[in-house]
């Protein structure tokens, strides 16, 4: 119950003593915004039986019928209007509202979290709201300008090149060291940069002189191709060849460490 209050109702959104990097300016929005919300949206549902004369109302939800004397949700933000318990959950995340704690906007219930992002865009590093008239926006997602970092070595990136990973930004030198696949060709890395060519799992460099038949080295990007034990073939024929080729070199290997030395 603890973890979803704090995920549905966070203190954040209300108090700016959980924001402690606000600017004045910016603490004076949040107090603004936060008792407009409370004035106008903020209410508790009420657990109660359905009375008579909403006998056959449909759920505000659902849409099914509710009767007389079943048990029942209302809402007084938004007048005579009944949910199924169940039903009673935020429009967007659709997730049951703890303590029947809601935020009402055109005729709809929200989580409080929710509700405040109907209004304001979220932070997607500190998960506090926005209040500044600047942010940075990426893959969908909302950050205030000093918190677009590299998620592992803090780099600010604004204006800087970087790499989605995991919905988080990430510097390119962090990404190909951490993070890029290695080409099954060459043994490289694959750049954030650099074009990559997947099948099966296993990744390659795009490129010609990597992403090519193993045996004949025909350039294999957007031809028929097959694989065996990682390796990259035209046909059939190149595939049989190479294990031929194969065979025969781990023959000759053979036969060379079984031959006498002179001196025997």
């Amino acid at each position: 119950r603890a973890r979803a209050l704090l995920q549905q109702l966070p203190p954040q959104d209300c108090d700016e003593r959980y924001c402690p990097d606000l600017a004045e300016e910016e603490k004076r929005q949040l107090r603004a915004f936060s008792a407009r919300r409370r004035r106008e949206a903020l209410g508790q549902g009420l657990a109660c039986p359905v009375p008579g004369p909403c006998h056959g109302c449909p759920c505000k939800k659902c849409g099914r019928r509710l009767n007389k004397g079943d048990p029942g949700i209302s809402a007084s933000q938004l007048g005579d209007q009944f949910w199924h318990p169940s039903c009673f959950s935020c429009h967007l995340c659709h997730q049951p509202l703890v303590d029947l704690i809601y935020f009402q906007q055109d005729g709809r219930i929200y989580c409080g979290r929710h509700h405040a992002e109907l209004f304001r865009p979220r932070c997607a590093s500190c998960d506090q709201l926005i209040f500044m008239e600047e942010c940075i926006e990426a893959e969908g997602r909302r950050w205030h300008l000093e918190h677009f970092c590299c998620l592992e070595c803090d780099v600010p990136l604004r204006g800087q090149r970087y790499v989605m990973k995991s919905g988080r930004p990430c510097c390119h030198s962090c990404f190909e060291s951490l993070f890029a696949e290695l080409c099954q060709a060459c043994g490289d890395p694959i750049g954030a940069d650099s074009e990559e060519a997947t099948h099966q799992g296993l990744h390659w460099h795009a490129r010609a002189t990597c992403f090519c038949c193993s045996l004949c080295r025909k350039p294999l990007r957007g031809q028929p191709l097959t694989t065996q034990h990682g390796r990259l073939f035209c046909s059939e024929t190149c595939s049989l060849g190479w294990d031929a080729s194969s065979t025969a070199s781990d023959s000759s290997d053979s036969a060379f460490a079984s031959a006498p030395s002179p001196d025997s």
